[in-house]
């Protein structure tokens, strides 16, 4: 059951990544951050019937003290996802954040106690080799060499802060559940984000005065886009939720939903006109076969 829930996170991610690449051309990133969980807050507030909902007081004081670890860590990885594929193309970005499948893996050792298989180990040394060669292929192409990165840099910071804190999730899980659980996160998180925004916007004097109004109008032309990226980023994180419950090890499910790569890889190419290398092809070849890999183990 934990594959299928791992399937359906990866559809459901598929889908909200291609629709922020829309969105992100017109919406700040560090907007997005918060947007995406705003959007999804009315679809989370209905999960909320579908399972028992935990008042605070019924939860026990170390959920709350890994909340606010939980709290900061999405919210550095979420705004260095959306800066990403902002300064560089999606197709360069997405393999890379097969980095991902790796990061988990090692966390959930290191934070659970699970201990990886060898041929889990060998999907991780795949996925890895797939990234190298596609940031080579990238590099040797010498477009927007600078961007790409700093893309590169922004991705290693999401993958090491994924690796703690989306393991650290599993011991709120059981003490909660995947509703209640996705419901604080999000209520924690929008206005720790909106408080960094303020922040950033105070060193940017000039161009506070129409940020916000920017803002609105972005938003008032992709209100429909963003009920996908809501409900998409709803369902998602559920079922990734559930999954790590049940699965033998919490980073294969990260492991697996890394796959979305392929996905994405071809919706950058007939969507966005993003040109992938045959160098590139090779190092996505290289990253589905250690996620298949993963997957038999």
């Amino acid at each position: 059951m934990w594959f299928v829930l791992s399937i359906t996170a990866l559809l459901m991610q598929t889908t909200r990544r291609s629709t922020e690449k829309r969105v992100a051309k017109n919406i700040d990133s560090m907007a997005l951050t918060w947007i995406q969980q705003a959007a999804g807050m009315p679809f989370i507030i209905i999960s909320l019937f579908l399972a028992k909902f935990y008042w605070p007081d019924q939860l026990p004081v170390h959920f709350w003290q890994l909340m606010a670890i939980y709290a900061i860590g999405s919210s550095i990885d979420v705004y260095c996802y959306f800066k990403a594929i902002t300064i560089a193309d999606i197709s360069y970005v997405a393999p890379l954040l097969s980095l991902v499948a790796v990061g988990n893996i090692a966390g959930a050792y290191f934070v659970l106690g699970q201990t990886p298989t060898g041929m889990g180990v060998l999907g991780a040394f795949m996925i890895m080799s797939g990234a190298y060669l596609i940031n080579l292929a990238k590099r040797r192409q010498k477009v927007d060499v600078r961007n790409s990165q700093i893309a590169l840099v922004l991705v290693l910071i999401s993958v090491v802060v994924r690796s703690y804190y989306s393991n650290i999730e599993v011991n709120m899980l059981r003490v909660s559940n995947p509703t209640t659980f996705n419901f604080y996160s999000s209520l924690v998180s929008i206005p720790l984000i909106l408080f960094v925004t303020a922040l950033v916007l105070r060193q940017r004097r000039d161009h506070h005065a129409d940020y916000w109004q920017k803002l609105e109008t972005g938003v008032r032309n992709h209100l429909w886009p963003l009920a996908i990226i809501g409900l998409t980023y709803t369902l998602n994180l559920l079922a990734t939720f559930q999954a790590k419950l049940l699965s033998p090890n919490a980073g294969y499910v990260g492991a697996i939903k890394s796959a979305s790569v392929l996905p994405i890889v071809l919706i950058g190419i007939f969507f966005f006109k993003e040109r992938v290398s045959p160098m590139q092809w090779v190092g996505v070849a290289f990253i589905v076969g250690g996620l298949v890999t993963i997957g038999i183990n």
